[in-house]
């Protein structure tokens, strides 16, 4: 009897581990993998690559410090483990334009600088987008920036000048994003609206109404969608770029444009709900331009609203486990420098009172020169007395390349820097914070790519801008299309 009793157990407990063996096995092979044997990685249902533009590791090391000393909390970005160095070059230079950089991010090829998504050869690329377009997922650009301009504009159009921003417009309702959100509105509307940059009579707000799409303006418009009934969402909240985040929260009549973190939220819930999968790219734009003009409080901002933004994300992420999130740059701008001379000393904290860009303190100044005392001081800005010789060594409005200081750079550097009262801002910023620049343009430095997500661990180690595209394809399991010439029409 003993025997049969133990011939029983020894029956209960095989089926029972071949029970256990049968569940483990459906969901190991419910995960889907990309690859073979020990390589293989979970596939994630999406991807979301937050893009700093401009923002090399010292625009992020600043950030973090002005965040830990003045608001008392770590950079969220900071404690994504996985991290990679990653090259920027283009294909005819050493140092990369964004046009350049973002198509080499979405589709894995070299361009020339100024050129988006064309070969030097004139053959069209296909990027991400596309391949997630042609598979059937959703798609989203955010940008601070104007929606047209290179960084978001490399996602759904292809031009041999970035600078035709009429003509990349014209692509958006031709690529047909589910969420497009930046600025930019100028390019949009006919020009006998005030404020057009287009030299035609076309609407193309009207066009993406006509197809289907929720057209918002504002931040409080925003909090008014629904994701759940939006399919298809459009918003445009500035006639250029977006206001600085410095501005944005400083300035009453600027607070109702939408910061990053409220974008990307919106844009996911409705990117999301496509079973398929989605991509979601989101670029914290003006980190670049504060740089170009050695603004580095407005940077700090502008890096503080992109981790927010990726805060809110990886929050969304502990119970969204199937998504992918990756930050970037497409480059640095201004070859920051995190001390200066001879003293072994910086200052981050000194720029705790500073309330305002220097962009917007320059077009304050110029409209009102007789209130430039109370203009500064409003800004942030309680002058010493060596401070205020070098603000008055020069009328404000004086035009930066008629400056002996700035006359090698010729014009050029009005594409930087806007007024002597700009520059000479930007000087005792930097000074009082014991930081410096090597220059107004993107530098050759490796930016640092970080991962968090199913596949992950494809990007750490040191690679290549384009390899990040191929990376993101390979684990969403789509199929970058070869370049293709003129003859074949690309969409």
């Amino acid at each position: 009897m003993r025997g049969v009793l133990r011939e029983v157990k020894t029956v209960k407990a095989r089926n029972c581990v071949a029970r256990i063996s049968l569940i483990i096995l459906v969901l190991v092979t419910a995960i889907p993998v990309v690859g073979s044997g020990a390589e293989s990685v979970r596939r994630p249902k999406g991807i979301i690559l937050f893009i700093g533009d401009g923002m090399g590791i010292n625009q992020l090391r600043s950030a973090a410090i002005y965040s830990r000393q003045i608001l008392n909390k770590p950079l969220v970005i900071d404690s994504i483990g996985t991290i990679g160095m990653t090259t920027t070059f283009s294909a005819d230079s050493e140092i990369t334009d964004s046009a350049a950089a973002s198509t080499a991010l979405y589709s894995g090829h070299k361009v020339n600088n100024g050129v988006i998504n064309i070969l030097p050869d004139g053959r069209q690329v296909f990027n991400i987008g596309h391949a997630a377009k042609k598979a059937g997922f959703s798609v989203g650009v955010i940008s601070t920036t104007r929606l047209t301009h290179a960084t978001p504009a490399a996602l759904y159009s292809r031009s041999p000048h970035r600078d035709d921003e009429n003509f990349i417009a014209d692509q958006l309702p031709e690529f047909e994003p589910d969420v497009a959100m930046a600025g930019g509105l100028a390019y949009f509307i006919p020009r006998t609206r005030e404020g057009s940059k287009r030299k035609d009579d076309k609407d193309l707000i009207e066009v993406m109404k006509s197809k289907g799409y929720r057209y918002v303006t504002s931040g409080s418009d925003l909090k008014a969608v629904d994701p759940s009934a939006t399919r298809k969402l459009l918003g445009l909240f500035a006639l250029s770029h977006m206001a600085y985040e410095l501005d944005r929260v400083n300035v009453p009549e600027l607070a109702n444009q939408p910061d990053l973190a409220s974008m990307t939220m919106v844009a996911l819930s409705i990117l999301e709900r496509n079973p398929r999968g989605f991509f979601l790219m989101v670029e914290a734009g003006r980190i670049d331009h504060a740089c170009h003009g050695h603004d580095i409080k407005a940077s700090i901002y502008d890096t503080l609203a992109l981790d927010e933004a990726v805060r809110r994300v990886l929050e969304h992420q502990k119970t969204h486990a199937d998504v992918l999130v990756l930050v970037t740059a497409d480059h640095e701008t201004g070859g920051l420098g995190l001390g200066t001379g001879t003293e072994y000393t910086l200052d981050i904290a000194a720029l705790r009172p500073i309330k305002n860009s220097l962009e917007y303190l320059h077009r304050r100044i110029l409209k009102q020169p007789g209130d430039l005392d109370s203009i500064l001081k409003s800004g942030g800005f309680d002058l010493n007395d060596k401070e205020r010789a070098l603000v008055s060594k020069y009328a404000p409005g004086q035009s930066p390349d008629a400056v002996p200081e700035l006359s090698a750079y010729k014009e050029k550097i009005k594409q930087y820097v806007f007024s002597w009262i700009h520059y000479a801002l930007g000087l005792i910023e930097s000074d009082r914070a014991r930081i410096g620049w090597t220059g107004f343009v993107h530098t050759a430095q490796p930016v640092v790519t970080y991962a968090v997500g199913p596949g992950e661990e494809e990007f750490s180690g040191y690679y290549d801008n384009t390899d990040i595209a191929k990376k993101m394809a390979k684990l969403l399991g789509l199929i970058l299309d070869p370049p293709a010439s003129d003859s074949k029409k690309a969409p």
